[in-house]
C-alpha cells in the first residue's frame, strides 16, 4: 500500500517516465530529498524501476505492479465519491420528506452544479422543476432548494442544501 504522497509520485511517472527527480519535485511541491526518498522506496517495493538513458539521466518506468496499485487507489476514490453522493442525496432525501410531511408538494432546485444534480435525484417522486437562477422562479407555493451557498432566493421559501449540508459533511458553514 503507496501513501497519498507516494501516490503522486506514481501518478506523475505515468504521465512521464522522462521526469528529473527535479522535475518531479517542483511539480508534487515536494523536496527533491524527498522526491529521492519515494523514488528509492517505491523502486525497492517493485512500483517503479528504472532504466538508464545516459550515465547522468534515469527514466522511471512504472511496473505492472505500480499499475496495479495506481488503479486500488484510484478504485477507492471511486467508492469514497459513489458512498458520500449516497449520503448527500439520503440527506437531502430526508430533509425533502420532512418538508412534503409539513405539507409543501413543490420544489425548485435552484443551481446548475453538481450537488443540484443530486438533489434532482433525491426528488425523483416529488413535482419540482429547475432553475439556473432566481429570476426564472415564479412559484411563490414552491419551497426553493439552493445548490450554491450565499445564493439568496430574495423573497421566496428556501432551504440552503449546500449550506446545511457543509456544515454537516465538510464542516464549512
Amino acid at each position: 500500500m503507496v501513501n497519498d504522497k507516494e501516490l503522486k509520485v506514481i501518478e506523475e511517472i505515468s504521465k512521464s517516465s522522462k521526469l528529473t527527480q527535479r522535475q518531479l519535485s517542483q511539480r508534487l511541491e515536494l523536496s527533491l530529498g524527498t522526491v529521492n526518498i519515494i523514488l528509492k522506496r517505491l523502486i525497492k517495493r517493485g512500483f517503479v524501476k528504472t532504466k538508464g538513458l545516459t550515465p547522468k539521466k534515469i527514466e522511471y518506468i512504472l511496473t505492472p505492479k505500480g499499475f496495479s496499485e495506481k488503479a486500488k487507489k484510484s478504485l477507492g476514490y471511486i467508492r469514497k465519491t459513489i458512498d458520500l453522493v449516497k449520503q448527500v442525496r439520503e440527506e437531502i432525501g430526508k430533509i425533502v420528506l420532512e418538508e412534503f410531511n409539513r405539507g409543501q408538494k413543490k420544489f425548485i432546485i435552484l443551481g446548475g452544479d453538481d450537488l443540484a444534480d443530486i438533489i434532482e435525484l433525491a426528488l425523483k417522486g416529488f413535482d419540482y422543476k429547475r432553475a439556473e437562477s432566481v429570476k426564472d422562479i415564479n412559484d411563490k407555493d414552491a419551497l426553493i432548494l439552493i445548490s450554491k451557498s450565499g445564493v439568496k432566493a430574495n423573497g421566496f421559501r428556501s432551504i440552503n442544501i449546500a449550506g446545511r449540508l457543509g456544515k454537516i459533511y465538510w464542516g464549512v458553514t
